[in-house]
C-alpha cells in the first residue's frame, strides 16, 4: 500500500499519546480528495476512548500564508462510514518553516490494533457553533464556552484597593461549570477554608532569600496575573496561556509562572478534560518549594456546598452523608496515600445539586519524584505535593490532567487507560513523501 513512500526525516516528540506516521500524497492518490494527509496510527498499549492526539505536520504550499484559524480540517478513519471528525491546527514555533500541530479526537481504538486516517484541509467557510470560544470580562475573569455553554472560568482579577477585595483576588485559579454551564462544581473565596479555590497551585513554606513565604494562604504574598500570552480556540480544543508573578509583600518577584490550560472536546458524560501545564522560573534567586500535602502543590477543591451538605447530612442521617461526602479511589485497592508516594492518579467522587461527579487527578511521571497525595478529606479537596529546589534562572515544568465525569463512577480500568494515554503514549514518527 505504501510502496511509493520513503522516509526522509524522523522527528520524535515527548508529548505523544500515539505513534502517528504521516504521509503526504498528491491529489490523485485518493479519488475526490485534495490537500490531504494520510496518518497511520500504530497500535496503542491500552484501549482509547475519546482521546486527544497530536501530530506535527507540514502545511501544503497553498495554505502556507493562511492563518491556521482559517483552515478547516476533517479527519476520517479509512474504511469507516460517516463524515469523520473535526481536526484543528495550532501554530508551532516553526510556523515560518511550514509546520503546524494537527489535533483531533480518536473516539475509540482497541489496544494492539493500528488504524489509518485521512486528514483533509480546506478553507474555513462557515462559523460553526460547535467550537470553543473565549469570552473575556476584562480585569476579572475569562470564560471558555462550547456551543454557547460555559465550561471553565479563569479567575485572574487582582485588586488591592481594600483588604476584603485583596483577599478575594490574591491568587488566580480556575472554576469548572457543570454540564448545564450554569452551576459551578468548584469553590471560590469564603466558605470552609477560604484559601481553597477551584483548581490552583501553591506552596505554604516557600523559601527564598533566607526567609519563608506562604504562597498558599497568601500571607503578605500574592500570585498576580500579569498578562495573557495566547488564547486559541477551535472545534477540538481551547488553550489559554498566562504569565503570573509570585511575589512577596514588597512586590519583589520570587517566581515567574507561565501557566497553560488546555480543554479538549468531549462527549457526555464527561464534564471537562483539562490539561494543566505550568512552568515555574526562579527569577530573583534560588527557591525551595516546601510545605505539606494539605497546604501545597497542585490541588482541586469541590464546591463549598459539598462540605456544607456533608456536615448537614452527617448530623441528620448516615445514608445522606454517604451520598454527599467526597470519597476516593486509587489505582489499586491497597493504596494508603498517607504512606505511599508517586501515585499515578487519584479520583474523588462527590454529590452536588442532586448529581454525582468523579474527578480524576493525573500526575505526569516527569513531575518531581516523591510526590505525596492528600486524598482523604470528605469535604472535597485533594491534590499532589512535592518538595523541590529551583536554582536561579532555572524553570521547573509540571504537567497534570483533570478529568471530570458526571453520573456513574468510571471503572478503575478506564481510569488506568486515561492515565496511560496521558503519560505513557508512544513517540511520534513522521514520514514524508518526496514530491
Amino acid at each position: 500500500m505504501f510502496e511509493d513512500f520513503r522516509m526522509i526525516n524522523i522527528r520524535k516528540t515527548a508529548f505523544a499519546p500515539l505513534y502517528l506516521v504521516i504521509m503526504f500524497f498528491s491529489p490523485g492518490m485518493v479519488e475526490g480528495q485534495t490537500n490531504s494527509i494520510r496518518l497511520l496510527v500504530a497500535a496503542s498499549k491500552t484501549d482509547l476512548l475519546n482521546e486527544p492526539v497530536r501530530a506535527i505536520i507540514e502545511i501544503p504550499e497553498q495554505f502556507l500564508q493562511v492563518p491556521v484559524d482559517e483552515i478547516s480540517v476533517n479527519v476520517k478513519e479509512e474504511g469507516k462510514d460517516g463524515k469523520g471528525a473535526p481536526g484543528q491546527l495550532l501554530p508551532t514555533e516553526n510556523r515560518d518553516g511550514g509546520q503546524s500541530e494537527l489535533w483531533w479526537i480518536i473516539t475509540e481504538a482497541k489496544a494492539g490494533v493500528s488504524s489509518s486516517w485521512i486528514a483533509t484541509l480546506s478553507h474555513r467557510e462557515t462559523d460553526d457553533r460547535s467550537r470553543f470560544r473565549w469570552k473575556d470580562a476584562p480585569a476579572d475573569h475569562l470564560d471558555l464556552l462550547f456551543d454557547g455553554r460555559k465550561v471553565i472560568r479563569y479567575m485572574y482579577a487582582y485588586d488591592d484597593s481594600s483588604p476584603e477585595r485583596l483577599h478575594e483576588t490574591y491568587k488566580p485559579f480556575h472554576h469548572v461549570f457543570d454540564t448545564d454551564g450554569e452551576n459551578l462544581l468548584t469553590k471560590g473565596p469564603g466558605g470552609l477554608y477560604t484559601h481553597h479555590r477551584g483548581i490552583f497551585i501553591g506552596w505554604n513554606k516557600l523559601r527564598f532569600g533566607g526567609k519563608q513565604y506562604d504562597l498558599w494562604h497568601m500571607k503578605e504574598t500574592s500570585q498576580r496575573h500579569e498578562r495573557f500570552l495566547q488564547e486559541k480556540a477551535g472545534p477540538v480544543l481551547a488553550r489559554s496561556e498566562s504569565l503570573i508573578r509570585w511575589s512577596q509583600k514588597d512586590d519583589v518577584p520570587i517566581i515567574e509562572e507561565n501557566r497553560t490550560t488546555t480543554v479538549f472536546r468531549q462527549p457526555d458524560p464527561t464534564v471537562v478534560l483539562l490539561e494543566f501545564q505550568t512552568k515555574l522560573k526562579a527569577v530573583s534567586g534560588p527557591v525551595f518549594l516546601d510545605g505539606d500535602p494539605e497546604h501545597a502543590g497542585f490541588q482541586f477543591r469541590a464546591h463549598n456546598d459539598v462540605s456544607m451538605g456533608s456536615e448537614r447530612a452527617k448530623n441528620r442521617d448516615q445514608a445522606g452523608y454517604e451520598e454527599i461526602k467526597a470519597r476516593y479511589l486509587f489505582h489499586n485497592e491497597a493504596v494508603d496515600p498517607r504512606q505511599e508516594t508517586d501515585l499515578p492518579w487519584v479520583s474523588m467522587t462527590f454529590g452536588l445539586n442532586n448529581r454525582h461527579y468523579t474527578v480524576q487527578h493525573m500526575n505526569h511521571p516527569q513531575n518531581p519524584e516523591s510526590t505525596v497525595h492528600s486524598a482523604y478529606r470528605d469535604y472535597g479537596r485533594f491534590g499532589a505535593f512535592f518538595k523541590k529546589r529551583i536554582e536561579m534562572g532555572d524553570t521547573l515544568t509540571l504537567r497534570y490532567r483533570i478529568w471530570i465525569v458526571e453520573g456513574e463512577v468510571p471503572k478503575r480500568s478506564e481510569m488506568d487507560a486515561k492515565y496511560s494515554a496521558f503519560s505513557n503514549g508512544p513517540e511520534i514518527t513522521v514520514l514524508q513523501q518526496i514530491f
